[in-house]
């Protein structure tokens, strides 16, 4: 996928890419990160969108994860969702980013939370606002995937195999308003990815849910700030994301209630699991009221 005029990539002194769009003059930016096997690219929709606003609305970036896109894993030798949070951070301070409003796109939405915990207890950072794009707990699916390390399935099946069921996964997470160049770069993408780097980002992704996700968002909650869902699909009993209608809500969605109070949770229709690339004018929509001005 190419860059529109408005949309420029950039590489941190560690390596990191990104790209960004906006004024950096503007005193709260947008940090949008992807999940697990996706690029910075896939936000592209959504930059453009805040790209044609005059004068720019924000300072709006959006980042490869180590060891996808256009970053190396040399970045992050030892992924993991907390090593990725950090790189996140230090990449907006080299920036001068220090008051941001995070959203997180699945797996994102982990490493999101983790950034705000984070600066929470060290203050590097002021977290205006957290927003997660159809995000998902694996506590609350009725199984892992079959090429997913710790699902006994996956032990029959070769590396070619997995690749092949991954691949599956991601063509089923695509709707018919999913443009047709982003399901071939995305798949594209996954094909190339350094397999065993990638399996230990897929861990501690699954060990993240299992672990802290619930303590994570406690600890958010009783921070009081602003948190924004935006939710497209609900899981159903074969694994499989299925799209929601205006006024459904599912059980992901009844927990964030219950752990953070003053979340704002709203239906994103028409969609699959990719709300930023099916559904990109209503998201920004949402995201443009849900920034603060100061």
């Amino acid at each position: 996928m190419e860059l529109t005029s408005h949309v420029q990539r950039r590489t941190s002194s560690t390596g990191l890419s990104y790209i960004e769009c906006g004024s950096t003059d503007l005193p709260v930016g947008l940090v949008c990160i992807p999940g697990w096997g996706c690029r910075a690219d896939d936000y592209q929709y959504v930059l453009d969108q805040i790209s044609k606003h005059s004068p720019p609305l924000c300072h709006a970036i959006s980042v490869d994860l180590p060891g996808y896109g256009q970053s190396p894993t040399t970045v992050c030798p030892d992924p993991s969702i907390s090593a990725f949070a950090t790189a996140v951070l230090s990449l907006c301070i080299e920036i001068n980013l220090r008051s941001v409003v995070l959203a997180g796109h699945s797996m994102g939405c982990r490493v999101a939370l983790d950034i705000s915990v984070q600066a929470i207890h060290d203050g590097k950072l002021a977290i205006k606002g957290l927003v997660f794009l159809d995000g998902s707990h694996y506590k609350f699916r009725p199984s892992l995937f079959a090429f997913d390390d710790n699902d006994v399935r996956s032990k029959k099946m070769t590396d070619e195999e997995k690749l092949e069921k991954r691949c599956e996964a991601f063509r089923r997470m695509f709707s018919a308003r999913t443009p047709l160049e982003f399901q071939t770069s995305a798949l594209a993408h996954i094909e190339g990815l350094d397999k065993k780097y990638d399996a230990l980002v897929r861990k501690s992704h699954l060990d993240y849910d299992f672990e802290r996700m619930d303590e994570d968002l406690d600890t958010f909650g009783r921070s009081g700030t602003p948190f924004m869902n935006l939710q497209s699909t609900d899981v159903d009993p074969q694994n499989q994301r299925v799209p929601l209608k205006q006024g459904q809500k599912n059980q992901w969605m009844h927990f964030i209630q219950q752990k953070v109070s003053q979340a704002r949770q709203y239906v994103i229709e028409d969609s699959s699991h990719f709300p930023h690339v099916d559904q990109s004018e209503a998201v920004v929509e949402k995201l443009l009221i849900f920034m603060p001005s100061e």
